[in-house]
């Protein structure tokens, strides 16, 4: 790009000489054109970038700073963007990250936004987010039109326009020489290495963590649980949603895998393989941190794999808990697809300096090793991310299905190197991809994707394994590697991560680029993958060969007997205890002037009873150098016997011909382990608690144990001279901490300070009596006017939504619930509620009203049970949160508002030629400005086949609507309209006049005129506290559905009004009830009832019968599966039937579908030809998924049998009703 800029000033240059015209043309004035165009002043301004990086960016062919692909929609292309809509312009929307020579401040958002704005753009439901560690903002929904102008603004250097993002997906472990077998020996798991310690944050679709191999670590009691922190010894320790602008950033998210790609990425870099150990992954010891950069699609734009990449950043240090510290290891495999149109260079990958690539780069200047997927194009194509500089890119090989590595091939979908130039003059950067690793054929943990069906239970991944091939695949094995290496050296770094991974790995393929490298090759990179000498790399000691019988690891010594001065054994003391599962080294140096010296072999053998000798380790080569060596040996349990007298380490240095030095210390064999007995983990307790189990040490002198994360204490003294297994045991108050769950951990610590590893139980503490235990699930959201508001004028009423759950063990009775913010009161919007009953394990959703009637940032407070009176832990009863409410404008602003029409009646009858029958239609007009509105015109339209007209009549002048500072005033016009048929008469009115704004000026409704006739009335007498539910008319008489203390009943109506009979429908009635009139003249019902199973879950289902006009009903049945009342409900029900035909649809709200709070609504339904039939019944799971509805704002769902099709409507808000009431229409 520096050559290019070179050109163009020498072509200004030729012109200048060539031509008169151009002569005033000088090279400085060319310079500064340069300048401001692509080098603009940053005058101090902060940035977290080096300035000019711009200039290398790439796709950006004509260096202009526009995306080339961007280029391409600009001139007709279609938008990729997975997540577009049609914009202002009627194109589909482009998502983009805008680039700034400086990092973007509250001018350049401003400006920003208000440039989209005048382009149609709506930030409602858009992603809008500035960067921390990029000088960029991400955005989307982003109108084609406004592209040219984004690139105009001041400090734009760059529009980029976002990548989009796909998964690029039980030999492979011993085949990398990762795990043992038969054919190579010498491997990490063998000597010890599991990645212990190392987080691995696994980027990717969401990981199902409660899969046995993904759980814990010790594969006990690890039925699969949806609460990660369940488990006494959990992997998973964090989590981010990152494809959702309004996630938690805290961690304690559990995104789960509705993909399925996630999981099976995570188990291959670090599952234990289960209790089985068959699909162990690289890394089995390490630590999950889940983070969802991909949809449940599986692709996505790359503004959610930037936020996901920032947050990893942003976390790099963060301690969460058990050991488990920052992140050290980011896997990501996923990339760029292909892109716009046919021109190579936007579909050829990239040059490493787009969004995604700089933050890996940035992560790994903040010391996290990025191992990033090549991708499954199966051409020369490396892509975003992995095409960073700092990105450690991994290629895929086919091991054959065999351990041996000498039939592997590369798996031909693996993409080839190198990557596009990037202008800086180094060119190692383009030689990706790094290394290769298999990735065809990988079993792996299989996700239970997908949300739970109506009347379903939740499906859970458990321990099933399935094969999937890809670069996604090959890089996580690496990623396990990586984790394996830092446990051998934590002091690693990124690039010595990468040079060692090369360096170790075995070479395949001629050399590509020989200028550059003797060794990279297109295909294979720097070669394949070999755990084993990659260890041995970051160890400092030559590499186990590959061949010699299967390894060649153990080597022989030197014929003859004699030994010199020379090698010397130092830091390991005669009477040594070498201590089970420790890593210990045996390390030393020679003596100068002795020698020369070539190696230093080292050997261990056990002497037991009897003068039986036992080789534990035969002669093995150390590390380091001669002159200070070093060999890493685990202490493997199998090695302990009973019957031993003591352990001889022996060393040798071997030089040229019969040159040998030797020297040897003693020690023993030894465990430090400790075990619970008894109580049994997820016991609850409750009182003084007396623990016990088994430990056994060297020299043990005590037990210690702390709750939760508090501070250690002494729990149980040991005799210290017996080293054979003891008991212990202690007591514990367990009133010291709150009811609830908590993890109780033990170790053993020796005379000599030396510690166990600590072993943790989970139990349940309850001591306190049964009592309610309430608080907020989900959000919050305030809604003006039926809609999501993030602010509101003063004056206004707003709704505020909210759910309310019982996690308690009691059920909470006259709950009392408030809102507390400025404002005024009103009775008819009251700031305060009450919900009568609250069982456990319940979710209720709650509105409650704020009158906002001052301007200014308020806080507005919720609280749950203000006065106290429900006797739970009230620490998570109040809810606080800022909202601004604007000072009212000061002219007149005249607004429709939500249900500002009327009607009488409310469903007009037609009129005929000897009988008109007008309606009255009333129209309400607020005022929410200050001043008053004067002589405002408003005028009745109605649409009559082809245009609108309007009467003589339809126009009337109101002469004042009021202003007001604090609310809203309102006037009322009325007009008269009749109508001659049975339909829908659509009308609108327009205003005209003071304060009358074009865009608010019209309102559109509809009018539903219908037949129908009414009789005198008659009253019924019903008992006290009995509320109507419906009404059926049957041959003879009629039922009256009713409620009364919370029993569901049906009243025999006689056609003269009688009620002679009541039948008792359901004595534990919960909410829900539908009914129609069937052919046969009974009607058919259903109804929502609640159990106890017995296990302390209260339940819901959902009965149905039929019943007839004397009260005789038929046996309840039952064909959903029963819900807690915690994990959701079966709501919204509605009846249909034709020709002996009955369907029931409803709605199943699943507020529980992932490990992170989800509330999803599908719509199911049950079917029967044969209405009479109790069996036969069909369930149809998921007719709609993921319904936009909620019970708080949705009416039932209408659904009817109409020529064989099955009509369905679903009402958000009650404005909607009115178009749907007239069945004739429907039909």
């Amino acid at each position: 790009m520096r050559d290019l800029k070179a050109l163009l000033l020498v072509v200004v240059f030729l012109i200048a000489d060539m031509s008169s015209m151009a002569s005033a043309i000088t090279p400085e004035m060319a310079e500064e054109s340069y300048a401001e165009d692509r080098l603009p002043d940053r005058e101090g301004r902060y940035a977290v970038e080096e300035y000019g990086w711009w200039l290398a960016y790439g796709p950006d062919a004509n260096f202009d700073g526009m995306d080339d692909r961007l280029e391409l929609v600009i001139a007709g292309e279609e938008s990729q963007s997975t997540t577009a809509i049609i914009g202002a312009d009627g194109r589909k929307t482009v998502a983009i990250i805008v680039d700034y020579a400086w990092h973007p401040t509250s001018i350049e958002v401003e400006a920003l936004t208000a440039l989209l704005t005048s382009h149609g753009w709506e930030s409602e439901g858009s992603w809008f987010q500035v960067m921390d560690s990029i000088d960029s903002i991400v955005l989307d929904h982003v109108p084609v039109s406004s592209l040219n102008a984004i690139h105009s603004l001041e400090g734009v250097v760059v529009v980029e326009m976002q990548n989009v993002m796909a998964p690029t997906l039980e030999h492979a472990t011993p085949a990398a020489r990762i795990s043992p077998s038969d054919v190579y020996t010498a491997t990490p798991h063998d000597r010890g290495y599991d990645g212990d310690g190392i987080v691995i944050a696994v980027l990717d679709s969401g990981v199902d963590n409660e899969h046995r191999s993904l759980n814990d670590f010790d594969d006990q009691n690890d039925a699969p649980d949806l609460d990660p922190n369940s488990y006494d010894d959990q992997k998973w320790v964090a989590g981010f949603d990152a494809t959702s602008q309004a996630s938690n950033p805290d961690g304690s998210q559990d995104p789960d895998d509705g993909q399925g790609h996630g999981t099976h990425v995570a188990g291959i870099a670090l599952g234990t393989g289960d209790s089985s150990r068959v699909h162990v992954g690289g890394a089995p010891g390490s630590y999950l941190v889940d983070i969802k950069v991909l949809t449940d699609s599986g692709g996505t734009n790359s503004q959610n794999s930037i936020n996901g990449i920032q947050w990893m950043i942003n976390n790099r240090d963060t301690n969460w808990g058990d050991g488990a510290r920052g992140i050290q290891i980011g896997q990501m495999s996923f990339g760029s697809v292909g892109s716009v149109g046919d021109n190579p260079l936007t579909n050829n990958g990239d040059n490493g300096t787009g969004a995604e690539a700089r933050l890996v780069n940035n992560a790994t200047e903040n010391g996290i090793a990025c191992i990033v997927a090549a991708g499954n194009d199966g051409r020369q194509r490396i892509s975003s991310p992995g095409s960073a500089d700092g990105a450690i890119t991994i290629g895929s090989a086919d091991d054959g299905d065999t351990i041996n590595r000498t039939n592997d091939f590369i798996a031909s979908y693996s993409n080839s190197g190198p990557r596009l130039d990037d202008g800086d003059n180094d060119e190692w950067d383009e030689l990706k991809p790094d290394i290769v690793a298999y990735g065809s054929g990988i079993f792996s943990a299989s996700a239970a994707t997908g949300t739970s069906l109506p009347g379903t239970p939740r499906p859970t991944a458990d321990n099933s394994y399935e094969s999937k091939d890809g670069t996604s695949m090959a890089a996580p094995l690496v990623s396990g590697v990586v984790a394996i290496m830092l446990q051998a050296d934590p002091g690693l770094d990124p690039y010595e991560i990468k040079d060692i991974l090369r360096n170790s790995s075995e070479q395949r393929g001629s050399a590509s680029e020989p200028s550059v490298s003797d060794r990279w090759n297109d295909e294979w990179g720097f070669g394949l993958l070999d755990a084993s000498c990659a260890l041995d790399f970051t160890l400092e000691r030559p590499c186990t060969p590959l061949d010699s019988g299967g390894g060649g690891v153990i080597i022989d010594p030197p014929p003859g007997n004699d030994t010199e001065q020379g090698v010397q054994i130092t830091g390991l003391d005669n009477g040594t205890w070498f201590i089970v599962d420790d890593i210990v080294r045996i390390q030393g140096g020679v003596i100068a002037d002795t020698g020369p010296w070539n190696q230093v072999d080292v050997k261990i053998t056990q002497h037991l009873d009897g003068f039986e000798e036992v080789v534990l380790m035969d002669w093995t080569t150390a590390g380091g150098s001669v002159e200070s060596w070093y060999l890493d040996v685990l202490i493997k349990e199998d090695w302990v016997d009973e019957d031993e007298n003591y352990v001889i380490v022996e060393a040798r240095a071997v030089g040229d011909g019969d040159l040998l030095s030797s020297d040897a210390r003693w020690g023993n064999l030894g465990k430090m382990m400790v075990s619970f007995g008894s109580p049994s983990s997820g016991s609850t307790l409750s009182g003084t608690v007396s623990f016990s189990g088994i430990a056994q040490g060297v020299e043990p002198q005590k037990l210690v144990y702390r709750v939760d994360s508090g501070e250690w204490k002494d729990a149980h003294s040991f005799d210290d001279t017996d080293n054979s297994a003891q008991d212990w045991s202690f007591t514990w108050d367990s009133t010291e901490v709150d009811d609830g769950s908590h993890k109780i951990s033990v170790k053993l610590i020796n005379v000599s300070g030396v510690e166990s590893e600590l072993v943790r139980r989970t139990f349940n503490i309850d001591n306190l009596p049964a009592a309610p235990e309430l608080r907020f699930q989900g959000s919050v959201t305030i809604m003006d006017q039926d809609l999501p508001a993030d602010n509101a004028v003063a004056g206004t009423i707003l709704e505020v939504h909210f759910n309310v759950v019982n996690t308690g063990d009691a059920d909470a009775t006259d709950l009392h619930l408030r809102l507390d913010a400025p404002g005024s009161e009103s009775s008819t919007y009251p700031s305060e509620g009450k919900i009568p009953r609250l069982e456990t394990g319940e979710t209720l959703a709650v509105i409650l009203w704020w009158y906002a009637t001052e301007a200014g940032v308020h806080d507005v407070t919720i609280e749950i049970d203000p006065n106290g009176v429900q006797n739970d832990d009230e620490s998570d009863n109040l809810y606080t949160f800022e909202f601004e409410i604007t000072e009212r404008p000061v002219e007149p602003t005249l607004r429709f508002l939500t249900s500002a029409v009327s009607t009488s009646l409310s469903i007009p009858s037609p009129s005929t030629d000897d009988k008109p029958k007008p309606y009255t239609i009333d129209v309400r007009i607020d005022n929410i400005g200050q001043t008053d509105a004067t002589n405002i015109k408003a005028t009745l339209y109605t649409w009559e086949g082809t245009g609108w007209v309007t009467g003589s009549t339809d126009s009337q002048t109101l002469s004042i609507i009021p202003g007001s500072s604090s609310s809203s005033g309102k006037a009322v016009a009325r007009f008269s309209h009749e109508y001659d048929q049975v339909g829908a008469v659509s009308h609108r009115v327009v205003l005209e006049g003071n304060g009358v704004e074009s865009e608010y000026s019209e309102l559109r409704f509809t009018v539903i005129v219908d037949e129908f006739e009414t009789g005198s009335k008659t009253s019924l007498t019903l008992s006290d506290g009995e509320a109507v539910l419906g009404f059926v008319g049957l041959p003879d008489g009629g039922l009256l559905f009713t409620t009364k203390d919370g029993d569901l009943h049906a009243r025999t109506l006689t056609p003269k009004f009688g009620m002679p009979g009541d039948t008792l429908i359901e004595d534990e009635w919960a909410g829900e009830f539908a009914f129609v009139a069937r052919e046969d003249g009974r009607a058919h019902i259903a109804w929502t009832k609640r159990f106890n199973d017995g296990q302390g879950y209260t339940m819901s289902d959902l009965s149905m019968a039929s019943i007839g006009v004397q009260g005789d009903m038929s046996t309840p049945s039952s064909h959903l599966q029963p819900l807690k009342q915690s994990e959701g409900s079966y709501w919204g029900l509605d009846l249909s039937e034709k020709d002996g035909e009955v369907v029931l649809a409803g709605y199943h709200r699943d507020i529980l579908t992932g490990g992170s709070w989800n509330d999803v609504t599908n719509i199911f339904i049950l079917q029967n030809e044969d209405a009479t039939s109790s069996s036969s019944w069909i369930t149809r799971m998921n007719v709609l998924n993921d319904v936009d509805i909620k019970p708080q704002n949705g009416d039932n769902i209408y659904q009817k049998i109409y020529m064989n099709i099955l009509q369905f409507c679903w009402i958000k808000t009650i404005d909607m009703l009115f178009t749907i009431m007239s069945k004739s229409l429907i039909e």
